[in-house]
């Protein structure tokens, strides 16, 4: 029977490219993986997940065939600080929606990278997953769908909602400045998920929208809130969480090691974080992951 030949055929075929396709792959320059420093960072996504690495020379693109071949389910591209241009990312986004024919995204993809190889290499050896039970945002976020949480409101001064554990969500007052306030909440606190909204560049955070609040700005890696008379807070929150910027301009364009998002990464124990490179206002691509 011709067709039923075919079909035998056909599906040998596809067997034979799942037996191919590698459920993980590590996307790393040649220039970064001489680094001794950052090999030990693709060597330990390498070994968590069994991964097949591709290297490229030039352009990150030049990584496309040999994801075409692999084709995997997920795909970690290992970056230095100076590598993760807004054109680097942009140049991801579209080439993981080349695999096949279709318009759609072809894999999960995420950047690896942190303000040197050390931050790197402690997000990469994190294999505990992150769960979400305690959540802190400096925009309204809905608490009814959290465990516990509080959130600081952008933009009427003095107000914030709180929620405990097997509790209703109640108003909370605040001082117009909630700099230090915010500050203690990240240190002690120790939220799994941190959500901000407000204006924002890659070297600072505004705390209010509508109105005066502090600012939160970075200096040597280190991440600190400095309030309305200039004095300044420093955040230590070493606990790994998810940093989801949603509203923030250039809050995810991680412009060197002396960044915003690089100090995010290191100072602020944030393991997961997604964020716009560009300016944007009410663009759903980042209210939307929520």
């Amino acid at each position: 029977n011709p067709a039923m030949t075919k079909a035998v055929w056909m599906l040998a075929v596809l067997m034979a490219q799942v037996a191919l396709a590698k459920d993980y792959c590590v996307v790393v320059s040649k220039a970064t993986e001489a680094d001794n420093n950052w090999s030990k960072v693709v060597s330990a996504i390498q070994k968590k997940h069994s991964a097949e690495v591709i290297r490229y020379q030039k352009s990150v693109e030049e990584a496309l065939p040999a994801l075409r071949a692999s084709f995997p389910k997920y795909a970690c591209f290992v970056a230095r600080p100076q590598e993760t241009s807004k054109d680097f990312v942009k140049v991801i986004h579209r080439m993981t929606r080349r695999l096949d024919d279709d318009p759609y995204t072809d894999l999960f993809w995420g950047i690896l990278t942190g303000r040197n190889a050390d931050n790197a290499l402690a997000i990469a050896q994190t294999s505990d997953p992150l769960i979400i039970r305690n959540s802190l945002a400096c925009t309204e976020i809905a608490l009814d769908r959290c465990e516990r949480g509080k959130w600081f409101c952008e933009l009427k001064k003095g107000h914030g909602v709180a929620k405990e554990k097997g509790k209703g969500a109640h108003e909370i007052k605040l001082p117009q400045d909630t700099t230090s306030r915010f500050v203690s909440e990240l240190n002690q606190g120790k939220p799994d998920l941190f959500v901000t909204s407000g204006h924002a560049t890659e070297q600072d955070l505004q705390l209010g929208y509508r109105y005066r609040n502090g600012v939160f700005r970075c200096k040597n890696g280190s991440l600190y809130g400095a309030d309305l008379s200039g004095k300044r807070y420093f955040v230590k929150s070493p606990n790994p969480k998810v940093y989801m910027p949603i509203g923030n301009c250039l809050m995810g364009h991680l412009d060197g090691p002396e960044s915003m998002a690089a100090a995010f990464l290191e100072s602020a124990g944030v393991h997961q974080m997604m964020g716009y490179v560009e300016v944007t206002w009410y663009g759903y691509m980042g209210w939307g992951c929520l």
